[in-house]
């Protein structure tokens, strides 16, 4: 198990190392979750619902469209998620 001492910043900010963000895959702009426990505190990444994602940016395409739906095939679209992901190790 790796364990790295860090320094508080001015604000209370702690930035995780990059040896744990490339381990976890965790990428700028991205949301974790912080639980205290007995010992100290938790990050955990959270598990994000890839389709809600799509479906969001496809109503956002909608209204951009003027009213024009946008349409997917369900099995295609998680045929190609588990592409990507294989290929991204992940």
């Amino acid at each position: 198990m790796v364990e790295l001492t860090v320094r508080l910043g001015s604000k209370g900010q702690v930035v995780i190392p990059k040896i744990f963000r490339d381990h976890y895959n965790l990428y700028p702009e991205e949301t974790v979750t912080i639980k205290a426990n007995d010992e100290g505190v938790l990050i955990t990444k959270n598990k994000k619902d890839t389709l809600k994602i799509l479906e969001k940016i496809a109503e956002i395409a909608t209204e951009k469209r003027k009213g024009k739906p946008f349409r997917y095939n369900k099995k295609e679209f998680y045929g190609q998620y588990e592409k990507r992901a294989k290929r991204a190790g992940l």
